[in-house]
């Protein structure tokens, strides 16, 4: 693919849970890109932040990620689900990461969409009350107990139903969410199950097929090498 354009990605270094997704696949299907970092701030006169005219102008949202392809006339694709698709749709030929034929991408496209239903929004909302330096941060006081109590358990419920599942996928001698193997659907999850563990402990010993899922989705070369990329050791 050496004559392929490097591709925009507009994102943000550290811990932001949809970024990585893009540049994961990006990886995966060996294509070039440039990483270009905005300031996450919605000051909009901040030049390089994400909710001046100049970003808005490619995703209205103003959020990250985004990117441009300058081998499609500069088309600007934003949201993370939607990316994962349009790169697998346009790049990814051989269906090694995508479906191949109506079943897999049906099933690929409903992980996909109970991740960013589910598991996304549910994650943040858990995190947001819980952590102090979001809510209490901003507000001044605790979130209510039970708000918190709400969300974590609706994040427990959504990574029972993924374990679930997968225990049926290891039953028929798959390790991926789809399918036979690695696809856009595991690329799309595995941001946020990163995260949540940290701040939910005892998850991932009660879930043991989330687990392993979550261990051989770390190992794998471009999973270890975004996170590097996005949370680079600091300066002697």
């Amino acid at each position: 693919m050496s004559s392929i354009k490097p591709i925009t990605v507009y994102g943000h270094l550290g811990a932001t849970p949809n970024p990585p997704k893009v540049l994961i696949l990006l990886k995966l299907l060996g294509l070039p890109y440039t990483h270009i970092e905005k300031a996450l701030t919605d000051d909009p006169t901040v030049e390089d932040g994400i909710k001046h005219t100049n970003f808005t102008a490619i995703n209205p949202n103003g959020r990250i990620p985004a990117i441009t392809d300058p081998n499609q006339n500069d088309i600007n694709v934003w949201e993370s689900a939607a990316i994962l698709q349009y790169l697998a749709e346009v790049y990814d030929k051989d269906y090694k990461f995508s479906g191949k034929d109506l079943e897999e991408r049906t099933l690929i496209n409903e992980w996909i969409a109970f991740q960013i239903s589910g598991q996304a929004p549910m994650s943040g909302q858990f995190l947001w009350f819980s952590v102090d330096r979001l809510h209490k941060a901003k507000y001044g006081e605790q979130a209510p107990e039970h708000v918190i109590i709400r969300f974590k358990n609706e994040v427990r419920r959504i990574y029972g139903v993924l374990n679930a599942h997968l225990e049926k996928q290891k039953a028929k001698g798959s390790d991926w969410i789809v399918a036979d193997r690695l696809t856009i659907a595991d690329v799309a999850w595995i941001p946020w199950a990163r995260i949540i563990p940290a701040f939910d402990p005892t998850l991932l010993e009660e879930l043991p097929a989330f687990k392993a899922w979550l261990e051989r989705m770390d190992a794998l070369p471009a999973v270890k090498e975004t996170y590097a990329e996005l949370n680079p050791p600091p300066m002697a």
